[in-house]
């Protein structure tokens, strides 16, 4: 069974848009874009030879707010985007509940929406993968909290302005800071010692 890197979507990999509630997710393949380096980190992470994974809560169709077809059209162009840059995903993994929802099939309380772990363990499950020393890379709090609970090494990254760290063991600026500080504890594991220069440092 392999370790892999769960990542966050919105945030993480690509830009938020503004919405009356603040920062949000795309509504369109239109709105979609990378952030800066996101497909440089994703391609040194796909090097290490461990299985990249994106989950995320998308409550967007839940709230009215798109269809089924414009979020499978936004995981292309995610899909396409990344392609591009000799990047690829080994697994794309939604929570697509709210318990506010108005779309009445999505209104629930799930297990998958994070910060709880049900994304997470159905990965596992679908995927073969071990999540103990594995790693959870995300910008809100609850991507910390969702990986915490089931042994995930975690970094916080601050793509989107500072957030509060919720425990997470790193802080990172961004998704090609956390990629590069992957590598480096990859290398420590390797050699069996753990390099004091990379504990908790901002990169």
């Amino acid at each position: 069974m392999n370790r892999a890197v769960f990542l966050d979507r919105d945030g993480t990999i690509n830009q938020t848009v503004p919405s009356p509630e603040g920062p949000d997710s795309p509504r369109s393949a239109e709105e979609f874009r990378l952030l800066p380096g996101a497909a440089r980190a994703i391609r040194r992470l796909n090097d290490l030879g461990l299985p990249v994974v994106v989950v995320s809560n998308q409550p967007g169709i839940a709230k009215g707010k798109f269809s089924a077809g414009t979020l499978d059209a936004m995981t292309e162009r995610l899909k396409k985007d990344l392609r591009s840059e000799g990047a690829v995903l080994d697994g794309v993994y939604y929570c697509l509940h709210h318990p506010q929802a108005v779309v009445a099939e999505y209104r629930m309380v799930c297990d998958c929406r994070k910060p709880r772990s049900g994304l997470l363990t159905r990965a596992a499950a679908e995927m073969g993968l071990v999540l103990a020393g594995s790693y959870m890379v995300g910008d809100q709090d609850r991507d910390i909290i969702a990986g915490k609970s089931v042994g995930c090494t975690t970094l916080l990254v601050e793509s989107g302005g500072p957030t509060a760290a919720a425990g997470a063991d790193y802080v990172c600026r961004d998704l090609q800071a956390a990629a590069n500080l992957i590598v480096e504890l990859e290398g420590a594991r390797a050699s069996d010692y753990a390099p004091e220069e990379v504990n908790g440092n901002l990169r």
